[in-house]
Order: C-alpha cells, then sequence, then structure tokens
C-alpha cells in the first residue's frame, strides 16, 4: 500500500461528517493494473458470473457478480488487511466482505438511479416479508476501487453526504416506508433534498461510503470504460457465512425482477 496522503484522522473527521470519504493513493497502481490485465483475458470465455446489457456497439458485459469466486487475484485485494483495516478504523468496527462485483460499464452502459442501499423489503422463498440488508447486520460500508480513471464523462458514481438520508427517515423503517416500495429508490418528490457529489478517481484511489449515503451513476456517453470493484462489507455479529446466506436469498427471493433492478432508464 502506498502512503496515505491524508492523515488518518482527518480521512475519519470527513468521513465522520459525511458519511463518505475519498483516499487517494491507497492502493499500488501496479497491482490493480495487473489484475485488469487478468480479467480483459478471462472475460473472452462466458461464464455464470456474467450479466451483460445492450451498448451503442452491441451485446457488452456489464458485471461480474461475486468478483472474489471469479478471481483470486480479486479476492486478494478487495479483502485485503489495509482495506478491511481502513474500513474498522472509519466505522470503529471490525466489517467482513458481504457482496462484491466488478462493473464494466463500457461506452453507452446505463447509470444507476438514485437509491439508497438495503433499505427495502423482499420476500424470501416462504412469501414473508424481511427487513433489505437489516436481516444481516444493522451496518454496511461500500467500497469503490477503479481498475480504470472514473470522472463525470464515462460515468462515475455520485454519492450524497449520510445527513441528506435523514430528511426521509432516521431508521430502517423510516427511510424504507418512504422510498419506493420493495425497492430502494428515491421517490421524485423526495430528490431535492440530496445533493449528489461525483466521486472520480484516478487508479490507486478508493472510495468508501456507508450505506445510508444515497447513490447514483450517470450513463457512459464517452468513448472510454469505467471498470470498478463494487464491494459491499457488513458490521460483523453472531452470525455466520452471511454472504453466502445473502446471495442464497437472493437468489430464492420473490421478489420480481423489475424490483431488483436499478437501471436508469
Amino acid at each position: 500500500m502506498k502512503s496515505i496522503n491524508q492523515s488518518k484522522l482527518t480521512l475519519k473527521k470527513i468521513y465522520k461528517k459525511n458519511g463518505f470519504v475519498i483516499i487517494k493513493n491507497f492502493i499500488n497502481t501496479e497491482t490493480v493494473n495487473k489484475i485488469k490485465k487478468e480479467i480483459l483475458v478471462k472475460i473472452k470465455k462466458k461464464n455464470k458470473f456474467f450479466y451483460y446489457e445492450k451498448t451503442l456497439k452491441g451485446l457488452k458485459i456489464r458485471r461480474i457478480e461475486k468478483i472474489s469466486n471469479f478471481s483470486k487475484k480479486s479476492k486478494s485485494l478487495i479483502q485485503s488487511r489495509n482495506i478491511l483495516n481502513i474500513i474498522g478504523y472509519l466505522e470503529g468496527k471490525k466489517h467482513t466482505l458481504f457482496k462484491d462485483k466488478l462493473n464494466f460499464k463500457y461506452p453507452g452502459g446505463k447509470g444507476y438511479l438514485p437509491h439508497i442501499d438495503g433499505h427495502f423489503l423482499w420476500k424470501d422463498q416462504k412469501g414473508k416479508y424481511q427487513k433489505g440488508w437489516k436481516k444481516y447486520s444493522n451496518n454496511f460500508v461500500n467500497l469503490v476501487l477503479p481498475l480504470e480513471k472514473t470522472d463525470k464523462t464515462n460515468g462515475c458514481i455520485y454519492v450524497s453526504k449520510k445527513n441528506d438520508t435523514k430528511k426521509v427517515g432516521k431508521n430502517f423503517n423510516q427511510i424504507a416506508k418512504n422510498l419506493i416500495l420493495n425497492n430502494s429508490y428515491i421517490e421524485k418528490k423526495d430528490l431535492s433534498k440530496f445533493k449528489f457529489y461525483p466521486i472520480e478517481l484516478e487508479v490507486g484511489d478508493i472510495c468508501l461510503f456507508n450505506w445510508k449515503c444515497a447513490h447514483m451513476s450517470k450513463n457512459n456517453n464517452s468513448n472510454r470504460s469505467r471498470m470498478i470493484f463494487y464491494s459491499t462489507y457488513y458490521k460483523n455479529n453472531k452470525y455466520k457465512d452471511v454472504r453466502a446466506k445473502y446471495y442464497r436469498d437472493k437468489l430464492l427471493s420473490k421478489n420480481t425482477k423489475a424490483q431488483k433492478s436499478l437501471l436508469a432508464n
């Protein structure tokens, strides 16, 4: 890991105030470039972890789910001690990998609608409603780790301050109630309550943000792709095999495909 430009204390103050923080030069760029090169070779052969979308240049891979299952080098990076330690430092509690993917976002790739992660109701295989991610833990942190430069032109992520979310609710039940039913979309009437900041990153940078920070992204209108690792970590608790349980529940969920999608129109 390269030296962090900002002091850890400053980073923690920023994170506590905003709910998100950008850390410059956190990851060795050579490590990231090697992983990117390996993945671009491996995706030439189709795999069950791959999801595709239509773009201006035809069908392109959109994302790889469970990237840490697909690529050992990716796993070693997103579950590295450095990543877990900085999350634990910022949140004050240990966190463990919950879910993970690699988004490619080729030119013409779609963005995501404004939403708040995990705050929704979903039907389990018995048809019983469950409380979103709260079923698994009471806190989560998202990591954005770019394999390529990400900026406003190629569809970077936009994040709002954590306090903005308090304008629609102060706890899980209130927030979920004020979002679109059985999804985590923000109602159009409430969008003016949020100010979204572009998360523009160079290779080697990372962004961490709390699950209560609303976020979105726009379409990629450039001629460059925007490859990023996007992984989520849950606060440790008494439950075991949380990641495996989440993916199993997601597979068996009786929510409709439309309810599971956050794609921008």
